[in-house]
């Protein structure tokens, strides 16, 4: 695969779709048409070789290869905002951030009431969302 000609907006896409879990809203979020989606989708499934997302009641469902794809994208993404954006120190008290947390099952259990109750009192703007991981 060539990556001098690969076209990065196609992340965006991605990260969108996977987020939103529905094409429509993922096109509205990125403030294009929603065939313009449905094309970017279908040059990074063929790119990647996987469907990436199939179809289920009110939206699309990320396949296994989407998954993992995910974690690498949206940490991608980030280092290109960060490193694009004003440069400014981390405020949990302020921030209104929303961070994405890919676990299991099992670590979604003690760990995450903790971390939710700390971060009621420390940082309650923040957001967390929760991705399940696949199963292997």
């Amino acid at each position: 695969m060539n990556q001098a000609r690969f076209d990065l907006n196609l992340l965006r896409v991605f990260q969108a779709v996977y987020v939103a879990g529905n094409v429509r809203r993922a096109a509205e979020k990125l403030e294009l048409s929603q065939p313009a989606v449905s094309h970017a989708l279908t040059r990074l499934r063929l790119r990647l070789k996987d469907p990436l997302f199939i179809r289920s009641p009110g939206g699309v469902a990320p396949t296994p290869r989407a998954h993992h794809f995910a974690l690498t994208v949206d940490a991608a993404l980030a280092a290109v905002d960060a490193s694009l954006g004003e440069t400014r120190a981390f405020d949990p008290a302020t921030s209104d951030r929303r961070f994405a947390l890919h676990m299991s099952d099992m670590g979604q259990g003690e760990s995450l009431r903790v971390l939710m109750a700390h971060l009621r009192v420390h940082a309650p703007g923040v957001r967390i969302e929760v991705r399940q991981l696949p199963l292997a």
